[in-house]
């Protein structure tokens, strides 16, 4: 975890893989800055084997504000994603009705409405393509129209391009962590009254430096 930006509302991290969104930077947080994990608000996350920018609140005031901006799409974010295969286009979109298999932990695609199922949708746009172990492998940027569970991992492996390193969803090449990486963050600061964005990169290791857009 490394603590981005710091204001007296908010703070931005960029979270690494193994780390708890909800459970574990709160934590950290309070030991960096010698404050209490509770003064932390957690108002979006990223899966535990993922990695990348996330917001805090740093009271109820500004997580509330923080929330509303998510809920009403005002907080935009970007992913960058390594997937098997290639899209068939350069540029798309996927809607589905995942259903949480609460026991699995895991999300499924599914033809109807029922309880426990949601919308999802996400648009992408390919950055690269190359041959990797044998195999083709795309960069890709996502961006999220709705926040459901492991959704850009789920919606990608269901269309037989798991993420690498998603044993989980069936990716058959290992990886030192999940590759899936929050680049990017945007919000709008009522202090400031302006809108602040933030802006990271994967660590410069494998398969994320093979690709020229990153580094």
């Amino acid at each position: 975890m490394k603590i981005i930006n710091e204001t007296e509302n908010y703070i931005v991290i960029l979270k690494s893989p193994g780390e708890d969104s909800e459970k574990d930077v709160p934590g950290l947080l309070a030991h960096e800055t010698g404050k209490d994990a509770s003064d932390y608000f957690c108002v979006h996350r990223l899966d535990k084997t993922a990695s990348g920018l996330l917001v805090y609140g740093k009271n109820k005031a500004a997580a509330a504000d923080l929330t509303k901006q998510i809920q009403d799409e005002a907080v935009r974010k970007t992913y960058l994603a390594i997937v098997a295969g290639k899209p068939e286009t350069s540029e798309g979109s996927f809607k589905d009705l995942l259903y949480k298999d609460k026991m699995k932990q895991k999300a499924f695609p599914v033809k109807r409405m029922r309880k426990g199922v949601k919308e999802a949708e996400l648009s992408y746009r390919v950055l690269e393509t190359m041959e990797y172990e044998a195999s083709l492998i795309s960069l890709l940027e996502v961006r999220l129209h709705t926040g459901r569970f492991h959704q850009i991992r789920c919606q990608f492996a269901s269309r037989k391009m798991p993420l690498l390193g998603d044993g989980k969803y069936g990716s058959r090449i290992k990886t030192k962590s999940l590759c899936l990486f929050c680049n990017s963050i945007s919000f709008y600061d009522s202090v400031s009254k302006s809108e602040v964005s933030f802006k990271a990169s994967p660590e410069d290791e494998a398969p994320w430096n093979l690709f020229s857009t990153i580094h």
